[in-house]
């Protein structure tokens, strides 16, 4: 009787497993916990994602299909699955550097969980690393670029600035990239041939143009927060910046804070995004030594040399008579106060930290910048939004991307632990998955093993 019953319940699940039906997937990502960012924080617990090409082919519950022989099993249990991060205020090194270096810094980006990048330094050999790494032909996020930039010496004329504008939009760039320096003639030169063309122009405010100006003036993104203090100040006679302290930060103790609301509705009205890279501004100004910070694991994935130009940046910086502890503190909370509020008002928050600059370390970074949008009053899932979901609705690609949704190109990163509960578990990186390319967290460690050895 036992042997019989042993027979039948053999059968049972050999029928079980002859009628499970099968998803024809190249990958498959088992029992685990996706935060889908696709409306609202609950987790969809021990589901199945199945990839095919680089696309999120289906999503089910764990165990209901099964994978193709030939599909890559990952194991997901315990784990919890987010959207690929978008770094919105990155850089790629320039055609003057290595290619060794180029790469390396792109991986990193990489490595971190960063399937996107907003390059803010244009180069024509962008366009060429854009083309590679939408081919597969490179271990690199998917890039989106500005043109070399605007600033005060691009042009003798507003009529040079325009014929800028119409020669990067015939190139293929994805934006155009505003610096300091421009008079008020020539930035709106820019802006109004850009608004006919077609191309979007974003970056720096001139201090010749003011916010109100650049939000008039449909200005797409404003990086580092530039001139929001600027604004809450009545008597801007002082407002250009002096020594090596900018944004607006010996404007600090003029700031007159019930004005952070108007500004906010105002950036709000105008449709306006802003990249505060917070990050790098706590990194320059922030209490810590640069020996301090020099020692963080992140370093030793740097030259050298790098490395050495940041200490000596930021001594120059806090030794500046400019600077003292108490400004420093005073501005960086105003800079969350700001922050905090453009999330209130509703105005587009988008996740930068600006790297490789002073001690930003491509894609370490972010994870940085992340926690500190936390410290200035959102929410983790809300700051998630701003480096998942705010992006692609910004790059106008919620139809590809931002979301963990099935048709959705597969850019995923693997925790091993729960972001909502504690952002800092954003780098718990397990693995990433770029354009339904798997990198596991083994893969990941040996290559930043090799670019260790060589700048130490």
């Amino acid at each position: 009787m036992r042997r019989k019953f042993i027979l039948l319940c053999l059968v049972a699940v050999m029928m079980g497993c002859a009628s499970q039906e099968t998803i024809d997937a190249d990958k498959i990502i088992q029992n685990v916990q996706v935060i889908s960012m696709a409306g609202g924080e609950e987790i969809q617990k021990n589901q199945d994602v199945f990839v095919k090409g680089d696309r999120i082919a289906r999503i089910t519950g764990a165990g209901q299909f099964a994978p193709g022989q030939e599909a890559t099993v990952i194991d997901g249990s315990g784990k919890y699955l987010i959207p690929g991060l978008s770094e919105m205020h990155a850089h790629i090194p320039s055609g003057d550097r290595s290619r060794e270096y180029i790469d390396h810094v792109l991986f990193l980006y990489l490595a971190n969980g960063i399937t996107t990048i907003r390059g803010m330094l244009g180069d024509p050999l962008h366009l060429d690393l854009r083309r590679q790494a939408n081919r597969n032909e490179l271990l690199s996020p998917r890039i989106y670029t500005s043109g070399p930039g605007f600033g005060g010496n691009s042009f003798d004329n507003p009529d040079q600035a325009r014929q800028q504008v119409r020669d990067q939009k015939e190139a293929g760039y994805d934006f155009l990239k505003i610096f300091p320096g421009l008079t008020l003639k020539e930035y709106n030169a820019i802006a109004e041939e850009a608004n006919k063309v077609g191309i979007e122009f974003s970056g720096h405010i001139p201090s010749s143009v003011g916010l109100v100006r650049a939000l008039e003036a449909g200005q797409t993104t404003i990086d580092h927060l530039d001139k929001y203090v600027e604004a809450l100040v009545t008597d801007t006679v002082s407002a250009e910046s002096p020594g090596v302290i900018y944004f607006g930060m010996h404007l600090t103790p003029q700031a007159e804070r019930n004005k952070i609301a108007e500004v906010a509705r105002l950036t709000t009205d105008a449709g306006t995004w802003n990249v505060p890279t917070q990050a790098l501004l706590e990194h320059v100004l922030g209490p810590e030594t640069p020996e301090e910070l020099a020692q963080r694991p992140e370093f030793q994935y740097m030259p050298r040399e790098t490395v050495q130009q940041w200490i000596e940046s930021k001594q120059s910086i806090t030794e500046n008579e400019s600077y003292s502890e108490t400004l420093a503190k005073d501005y960086l909370q105003l800079r969350r106060d700001i922050i905090k509020a453009l999330h209130e008002a509703d105005a587009g928050l988008l996740l930068g930290s600006d790297a490789p600059q002073i001690f930003n370390v491509p894609g370490f970074s972010v994870h940085h910048e992340l926690r500190y949008i936390v410290q200035a009053g959102l929410s983790p899932y809300e700051t998630l939004e701003t480096g998942t979901y705010n992006a692609a609705q910004y790059l106008n690609d919620l139809e590809n991307s931002g979301t963990i949704e099935e048709g959705k190109i597969a850019d995923m990163v693997l925790l091993e632990a729960n972001p909502l509960d504690d952002i800092s578990n954003s780098s718990s990186i397990a693995g990433v998955m770029y354009r339904g390319n798997w990198l596991s967290n083994r893969e990941i460690e040996k290559r930043l093993n090799t670019i260790a050895e060589q700048y130490n």
